[in-house]
């Protein structure tokens, strides 16, 4: 049985996923962490949400105009 992921690692691969395909940038802007897997922020009138899977580790984005 696979254990679930610590606070920390769903941090590291959620901060690994943003700098890697979106760069950090002073201007974004970021929103009350919904949940502990879950990243949210504002960049270029879009609503960018991270989500890393529990188990894997695998971080999706799903991004809303």
């Amino acid at each position: 049985m696979s254990k679930i992921l610590t606070k920390e690692e769903f941090s590291d691969h959620l901060h690994a996923y943003y700098t890697e395909n979106y760069g950090e940038k002073d201007t974004d802007i970021w929103y009350e962490q919904p949940a502990v897997n879950v990243w949210v922020f504002g960049r270029d009138s879009k609503t960018i949400t991270l989500k890393c899977h529990i188990l894997t580790g695998k971080v999706e984005k799903f991004t809303e105009e």
